[in-house]
C-alpha cells in the first residue's frame, strides 16, 4: 500500500494514520473521491430500478388491455373449479354422486367412484361411457395445465412483454381447444347415461364459462402480441443506461463522469410543488 498523496511505501504493520513523509491522513484523504464515486453508483443503480418497476407497470397494470389480461387470467383459473356436469350412480346397496370439475375429478381419483366405475366396465356394463369419461378427465386435466402455464407466462411477462403474450398465445388456445373438447365429451358421456338405469347425470355450465373466460384471456394476449405496451422511460434513464453499458465494457471509469451523471430538467410539477411549499 502506497500513500494517496507522494506515493510513499506505507508498511503492513505501520498503524499510523497519518503518512510519515507528508503527513496527509490516509483515511479521509480519498474520501470526497469515494463518496462521489458511491454517488455516481447509485445513481445507475436508482435508474435501473425505476426501469424495472416500469417494465412491471407496463406488463400488468399500463392499461385497459393488461388490467384485462390479469382479470380474465383470474377468472379462468376460477372457472375450472366450477363443474361440468353432474353424475350419479344408484344401487339398492349403495350410491354415489359426484360434480365433475377440477375438484371433482380430485375426489373421483381419491375416493371410490372411480374403482366402483372402472368394475363395472370390466364385465361390459357402461363401457363406452367409461372410456369416454376418461378422456373427457384427461382433456380437463390437460386444460387445467396449460391455464397453469399461462398463469406462468403473465407472471414473467415483465420480461418481454410481446414474446410471453405470443407463448401464451398458444397455451391459450390449446387450452381452449381441450377445454371444448373435454365438455363435449361431457355431453356425450351424459346422453350415454340415459341408457343405464343406475347412471343418470345432469349438465352443468362450468366448461362453457371456463371456454369464454379463456377466450377473452386469450384475446388480450394476441392484442398485446400485436400492440406491445410502450415502457415509459426518461430519456435521462436511457442515457444512464448508455453509460452503464459503456462503464461494463471498460470504456470509460468512474472518475470520468460528472456528478449528477445526467443532469435532469425541473418539470413544471416540481417547480408548482415548490412553490406550494413555500411560506407566504
Amino acid at each position: 500500500m502506497n500513500c494517496p498523496k507522494c506515493g510513499t511505501p506505507i508498511g503492513r504493520f505501520d498503524l499510523s494514520p497519518n503518512c510519515k513523509k507528508c503527513g496527509v491522513h490516509i483515511m479521509y484523504y480519498t474520501q470526497e473521491e469515494d463518496l462521489s464515486r458511491d454517488a455516481k453508483k447509485t445513481e445507475l443503480e436508482f435508474t435501473t430500478a425505476r426501469i424495472f418497476v416500469a417494465k412491471i407497470k407496463a406488463a400488468y397494470i399500463s392499461g385497459k388491455i393488461p388490467i384485462a389480461r390479469m382479470i380474465f387470467l383470474l377468472l379462468s383459473i376460477a372457472s375450472l373449479i366450477l363443474p361440468l356436469y353432474n353424475i350419479k350412480l344408484s344401487f339398492p346397496w349403495w350410491e354415489y354422486e359426484i360434480s365433475v370439475g377440477a375438484l371433482g375429478i380430485y375426489n373421483i381419483v381419491s375416493d371410490s367412484f372411480w374403482q366402483i366405475f372402472g368394475a363395472l366396465s370390466d364385465v361390459g356394463v357402461a363401457k363406452s361411457l367409461y372410456v369416454i369419461m376418461l378422456c373427457s378427465f384427461v382433456l380437463l386435466i390437460l386444460a387445467a395445465l396449460m391455464t397453469a402455464l399461462c398463469l406462468l407466462m403473465w407472471l414473467l411477462s415483465f420480461i418481454n412483454i410481446k414474446k410471453t403474450a405470443k407463448i401464451t398465445v398458444g397455451f391459450a388456445t390449446f387450452g381452449i381447444l381441450s377445454q371444448l373438447a373435454g365438455t363435449v365429451l361431457s355431453f356425450i358421456s351424459m346422453n350415454l347415461s340415459g341408457s343405464f338405469e343406475f347412471i343418470s347425470s345432469k349438465p352443468l355450465f362450468g366448461g362453457i364459462v371456463s371456454i369464454l373466460m379463456l377466450g377473452i384471456f386469450l384475446a388480450t394476449n394476441i392484442i398485446l402480441a400485436v400492440n406491445e405496451p410502450e415502457i415509459p422511460i426518461k430519456e435521462a434513464d436511457r442515457k444512464r443506461l448508455e453509460i452503464k453499458e459503456k462503464l461494463k465494457k471498460g470504456e470509460i471509469t468512474l472518475d470520468d463522469l460528472p456528478l449528477p451523471i445526467i443532469e435532469e430538467e425541473k418539470t413544471d410539477d416540481m417547480t408548482s410543488t415548490k412553490k406550494r411549499g413555500k411560506k407566504k
